[in-house]
């Protein structure tokens, strides 16, 4: 008796963004986006103002959020300081000034994946975002829904 097999590749990119990258930027403010999610983002991105950080949406997802925006406030605040990407050859991108100024970023960042988007933080700030017992392994579990827990 033969059996036959047959196998399908999915060579679309994940659906999801996730991780956490610790990084050092460089005197020019060049940033490694991770190899994990440079084929989600696409070869053209938008970085723009996030909350506390710096936002990098593949295109068609900064679309969605813009379109998603209400008043026109809003709207601008966020169109006007984004700016689309390529990476380098070396899978970087420069962090323009406005956006460096925004985050107040220094030299040490941590790099998220955040399901849609990737996130830059400065290190600083994303070490006491989360340096609470609120958020400690043993409390964890008492913030979510019976649903949302693993």
């Amino acid at each position: 008796m033969d059996f036959k097999c047959t196998v399908q590749v999915r060579k679309e990119a994940a659906e999801v963004l996730i991780g956490e990258h610790m990084q050092t930027v460089d005197a020019k403010f060049r940033v490694n986006i991770p190899s994990g999610f440079r084929a989600d983002l696409g070869s053209v991105f938008v970085v723009a103002k996030g909350v506390n950080c710096i936002a990098v949406y593949p295109k068609e997802e900064w679309i969605k959020f813009l379109e998603g925006l209400t008043d026109v406030k809003k709207l601008r605040f966020f169109a006007s300081g984004s700016k689309e990407c390529e990476l380098d050859t070396q899978g970087r991108i420069v962090i323009p000034p406005n956006l460096r100024e925004y985050i107040g970023l220094k030299k040490e960042i941590a790099v998220i994946g955040a399901f849609k988007r990737v996130e830059i933080w400065d290190r600083e700030t994303w070490n006491n975002y989360f340096d609470s017992d609120t958020y400690s392994a043993e409390n964890i579990g008492s913030l979510l829904r019976p649903e949302e827990l693993i």
